[in-house]
């Protein structure tokens, strides 16, 4: 069994399914399952579990059960964790369970470590008739990583030139000291020494300068690689939908980032260094021959015995190295989430628990370390000591040959010598391929996390177009939409319109689905069942970015960016007029608090808005709704942070514009400003008859299906 780690936040069910579904033959991977069965932010439950289970031909088989029953289980199975989490449990020996947990990786565990995290709950599972063997996704080739980068295969080609010329320097190298002592010692001819010196002192000065221009151009070609493929990867991942991001963990998507860098060095400069290191390994290896089959052949011994120590810890290492990804990944958004949630830390008290829990994640990532580097050390000694007693065996036997004086087996001093430094050469450049070839095989692994962004759809792109024609009108017809296929719906049949210049307000209880349904209309969420029309066309066609377009939004979760007040409103568009930012402003009520700043519309707003009271950001951002100079303004309690003065001057000026109006509220004061109220609750979207005068509250009791 393989570990799968969880991409998402609440997949670990889908992950634990995926091992299991490997486990019994089925190649699917945490993608394919996700596609197949669904997945929901808010986790897995177990009858989903189940369900899941069936659609690919597993049988699944819940059961309540103590501890000591679990040992003599049908395994591999699933174990509910911690109320809150599934993980996989392959086995039971030696008195320990061997745990796969998608969250943190393979941990061999004791029963009282178990005990506290087991809730009782187990499922086991068989094969149903229906079970079908699948093939897994197709992962990213290594083309598609070169797909899009200029200029690569110049660089390549002159790096290869200058690193050949430098290698065969280093071949001429050795040659020095045989001549010097063969040649130059038995007969004491100084001005052959000195011939040599000069001659191999020049060789000298070229390897040198050779080797300076290889390191300049490495570096050059990795900079603009890094420069390249960074700016790809992550033009592709902002235009990826917004599920993408709400179902993932801020220091996860980071981490999956990061793995860019070490894929571009492996792919690119080490790739190269292995090449010339592969072809300097072969002229060694051919003039050691010429010199010496016999004393060649302990080398080689010694070289497949140090290759095949690498191979022996080679699974461990690369299950570490996963596992260490994941939970620094998770330590970093636990890192990230502390910073930003400082202030309700400071309220309650909350510092030393939060540095507890950090310090936890910490010390996990420490111990992966700790245990990752008692391998490398054990490698690495055993490496060591086989190429020391190489090199001993090697100098017994290559004196003996040099002392023996057999014309069958002529061997000198100073060939000794050079063998002894073609050895070295062809020893330290096989090892560097080894190590290569374990590091390439351990790309997979950022290839797998990377891939979770790349190989993730785009949102539909359609060309640019000015959708000013249209009416300004919003339609649904017959929305449904749920998070997951096993939960209740949040909407179902959905049918309504919002006309042109009409002010809509959607009501109704926290968590029935309004935001969800604004989310439909702005295209961020996609309705399972239904489509969504602007000025009568569905937005599919017209092109979602093209709608947006036309859409002026303040969201719950809005936020502000690093940088001037005035660069917030225009979203650091550098075109738009100061004069008419300053009107957005006016309407937003928000003008006069910005003169009375310091730097008036210059002031430095900090990281997401700090520096700035509720009030204010909230006003902030609608004056960044109104100069993208919207036909259509959706608002999810955008006023909510104002004061009742300020409300009121706010809806009035809004009032006063041609614009169709959205907004999610709970206020009578807000509501009260609407031609229509549409009340969302129990997946149903009803219409309340009011009479629409401002100032005042008063809905009539009436209701009726839109």
């Amino acid at each position: 069994m393989k570990i799968v780690f969880q991409s998402e936040a609440a997949e670990c069910g889908l992950a634990c399914l995926t091992m299991i579904a490997n486990w019994h033959g089925n190649g699917l991977d945490v993608v394919q399952l996700r596609n197949r069965v669904g997945a929901s932010p808010r986790g897995m439950s177990l009858r989903r579990l189940v369900a899941a289970a069936d659609t690919i031909g597993l049988i699944a088989a819940p059961m309540r059960m103590g501890l000591d029953a679990l040992k003599a289980i049908n395994k591999p199975c699933i174990l509910h964790w911690d109320f809150d989490h599934f993980v996989v449990m392959r086995s039971f020996s030696r008195g320990r369970f061997e745990i796969y947990d998608p969250a943190t990786g393979v941990r061999r565990l004791l029963p009282e470590e178990v005990s506290p995290h087991f809730t009782g709950v187990v499922v086991e599972f068989s094969k149903a008739t229906s079970f079908m063997p699948e093939t897994p996704r197709i992962q990213l080739r290594i083309s598609q990583y070169f797909a899009q980068t200029q200029g690569l295969l110049r660089s390549l080609m002159g790096i290869g030139i200058i690193a050949l010329a430098l290698e065969l320097c280093s071949l001429l190298g050795p040659l020095y000291m045989q001549f010097v002592i063969d040649n130059v010692v038995s007969s004491a001819d100084f001005d052959l020494l000195t011939v040599f010196a000069i001659g191999f002192g020049l060789i000298l000065s070229l390897q040198a300068m050779l080797a300076y221009l290889r390191s300049w151009t490495i570096l050059i070609l990795t900079q603009d690689l890094a420069l390249q493929w960074a700016t790809n990867i992550f033009a592709h991942l902002i235009k990826l939908p917004m599920e993408f991001f709400e179902r993932r963990r801020l220091g996860d998507i980071v981490s999956r980032f990061g793995s860019i860098g070490a894929i571009q060095q492996a792919l690119t400069v080490s790739v190269l260094e292995a090449i010339l290191d592969g072809v300097m390994a072969l002229a060694s290896l051919v003039v050691m021959l010429f010199y010496s089959p016999m004393l060649s052949f302990i080398s080689i011994s010694a070289l497949l015995a140090q290759g095949l120590a690498r191979l022996v810890v080679y699974n461990n290492l690369e299950r570490m190295s996963k596992e260490r990804l994941v939970i620094a990944a998770k330590e970093s958004t636990y890192f990230l989430e502390t910073v930003r949630a400082m202030l309700p830390l400071k309220l309650f008290n909350n510092e030393m628990q939060r540095r507890q829990n950090w310090q936890g994640l910490m010390r996990g990532v420490q111990q992966l370390d700790l245990r990752k580097g008692k391998v490398d050390i054990a490698l690495g000694s055993v490496v060591a000591y086989i190429g020391a007693l190489e090199n001993i065996i090697v100098i017994w036997a290559g004196a003996r040959l040099a002392l023996s004086g057999e014309p069958s087996s002529y061997f000198t001093i100073g060939m000794l010598i050079v063998f002894l430094s073609y050895k070295m050469q062809f020893l330290q450049r096989t090892n560097s391929i080894l190590k290569f070839l374990v590091d390439f095989k351990m790309i997979r692994m950022h290839s797998e996390r990377l891939a979770d962004i790349v190989l993730t759809a785009p949102e539909p792109m359609i060309e640019k177009a000015d959708l000013t024609h249209l009416p300004a009108m919003i339609e649904l017809r017959n929305i449904s939409f749920r998070y997951d296929c096993g939960e209740a719906w949040v909407l179902r049949n959905v049918n309504c319109c919002i006309r042109e210049g009409e002010s809509v307000a959607l009501t109704g209880p926290s968590g029935e689905g309004k935001t969800t349904l604004v989310k439909i209309i702005l295209g961020l969420l996609t309705p399972i069942e239904g489509e969504v029309l602007y000025g009568g066309v569905r937005i599919e066609t017209l092109g979602i970015k093209n709608v947006r377009g036309m859409i002026g939004t303040v969201m719950q979760e809005d936020v502000l960016l690093t940088g001037t007040i005035q660069e917030n409103i225009t979203f650091f568009d550098n075109e738009v007029s100061t004069e008419f930012v300053q009107s957005c402003a006016q309407i937003a009520h928000i003008h006069d608090a910005i003169q009375r700043m310091p730097m008036g519309y210059h002031t430095l707003v900090g990281d997401l808005g700090s520096g700035l009271s509720g009030g204010q950001k909230q006003r902030l951002l609608l004056a960044r709704a109104l100069c993208k100079r919207p036909r259509v303004l959706v608002l999810d309690e955008a006023t909510s942070h104002l004061d009742a003065e300020n409300e009121a001057g706010v809806n009035n000026a809004l009032a006063d514009l041609s614009l169709t109006r959205i907004v999610v509220a709970h206020r009578p004061s807000t509501i009260a400003f609407a031609n229509r109220v549409l009340n969302v609750a129990n997946g149903l979207v009803n219409e309340k008859v009011i009479v629409p005068h401002r100032g005042t509250s008063k809905v009539a009791t009436e209701s009726s299906p839109v």
